[in-house]
């Protein structure tokens, strides 16, 4: 009975670091990327994307922790078993989402001639650790033998839905940057004014 029960809660904590982790790592910090990337397009909404996207990164990494944490508890109440890339790409994705945090204490302001490299920086490990998160979760999936369950495919089903999310923004981007594009080149070439003075005459 004793192995049962020891089992059965070490099934139970794995369970539990999984679910914590998927909804961390693979959907709580791509909507942040998302919201940072096509909400900060909307004037109307001012800074507020800012705040949306720091809340949804903190919540995630927070999340994170408690995920990452559970999983060296399973590391440590398993010896002698060890999940090589799974453990690896764990360990990047909570050190890069840790560098991302602090980043943000030391975010310099617009003004400033190094908001160029931070933003660099800012970007290019974001999405580094969301593409290490979502790959990672995956990974747990294996690892928890899983891979044919119906998590993994309600978990594919939220993934799909945020990237279909994220092609129908991209292509709305599209649209009004070469609608913004061809005013401006309407404007540059007179166009727009002739149109005004031919309807003024008429």
């Amino acid at each position: 009975f004793a192995t049962v029960n020891r089992n059965s809660g070490s099934r139970a904590l794995k369970v539990t670091h999984g679910v914590i982790n998927a909804v961390a790592w693979g959907l709580l910090l791509p909507a942040g990327a998302v919201t940072a990337r096509y909400l900060r397009q909307m004037q109307s909404i001012g800074p507020t994307w800012f705040y949306i996207h720091a809340a949804i990164q903190l919540t995630g990494f927070l999340l994170g922790t408690i995920g990452f944490s559970l999983g060296i508890v399973l590391g440590r109440n398993s010896p002698g078993v060890t999940y090589g890339l799974h453990r690896s790409l764990g360990i990047a994705t909570f050190v890069a989402a840790a560098l991302q945090t602090l980043a943000l204490l030391f975010r310099p302001k617009t003004t400033n001639k190094f908001r160029r490299y931070w933003k660099s920086y800012h970007h290019f490990v974001g999405y580094g650790c969301v593409v290490m998160g979502v790959v990672n979760v995956f990974q747990g999936f294996e690892v928890l033998r899983e891979g044919g369950s119906y998590a993994k495919l309600g978990y594919c089903m939220c993934l799909s839905t945020l990237v279909g999310v994220c092609v129908a923004m991209e292509v709305n981007s599209w649209v009004v940057f070469c609608r913004k594009a061809k005013e401006e080149k309407m404007k540059r070439d007179g166009l727009v004014g002739e149109d005004r003075c031919s309807g003024a005459h008429s």
